[in-house]
């Protein structure tokens, strides 16, 4: 695994669970309010973890902490994810895995192996704009096959979209509700200004929280398990 770096504690990461956050480098989209554009590609400053530093970690905390989230990046281009997950597993840690969707294959192999506690998937845009916001022209139907496989499984997991004025309007997200199976969690996150891909949103501003209330009480109308975080997306 090309690792990057990993946060000792968060209450926030992993519903339920305290746990340590590790991210992983390398992304195959360009969503340009990412805001973690240093692990989109390796560079010359990426930091960089080894992973039997971060295990040494681990084993340190056992007991302490129960829970590890793997983000990134997009962990799921990793192919050696399947046996990172193993051994966290193996010290009697749950895992969630934070993934944009791009992978399916991959998240269907973890999902019917049992090897993931919780699923985050970024749902990036609304089918009309998907490829324009992840520079990616397969990358809808990808979105899609993920979405249909973490329906199938009894793993839990949650869809989420980060949202700003500059890039969302309210149609936007009804159209991504309607792209999302019934009974699922589905998270809005408010952009939040720190790093950006594209540098020209650095200064953008998330919605006012007033305004996104207003939006998600319209929204469950039509899909009462939606919720606001004020956290990015990966």
């Amino acid at each position: 695994m090309r690792l990057a770096h990993y946060e000792p504690l968060s209450l926030t990461d992993f519903p339920g669970r305290l746990a340590t956050t590790v991210f992983t480098v390398g992304c195959n989209f360009a969503c340009p309010y990412c805001h973690n554009p240093e692990l989109v590609t390796v560079r010359e400053d990426t930091p960089q973890l080894t992973e039997e530093t971060f295990f040494a970690f681990l084993k340190r905390r056992r007991g302490k902490l129960n829970g590890v989230c793997i983000t990134g990046g997009e962990p799921t281009l990793h192919a050696d994810l399947a046996g990172f997950v193993e051994r966290i597993r193996a010290l009697g840690y749950a895992v969630k895995l934070d993934t944009n969707g791009s992978n399916p294959e991959v998240l269907g192999h973890l999902l019917e192996t049992n090897s993931l506690d919780y699923v985050a998937m970024d749902v990036k845009a609304p089918p009309s704009g998907y490829s324009e916001m992840t520079g990616s022209p397969y990358a809808l139907v990808l979105a899609e096959a993920s979405i249909r496989l973490l329906a199938e499984y009894n793993t839990v997991h949650e869809y989420r979209t980060t949202v700003l004025p500059l890039l969302f309007a309210e149609i936007d997200i009804d159209n991504i509700i309607s792209m999302l199976p019934p009974g699922s969690r589905y998270v809005i996150q408010n952009f939040i200004a720190t790093k950006t891909l594209d540098p020209n949103l650095v200064h953008a501003r998330g919605f006012a929280s007033g305004d996104l209330e207003a939006i998600a009480d319209r929204m469950r109308l039509r899909y009462p398990l939606l919720h606001i975080s004020t956290r990015n997306g990966i």
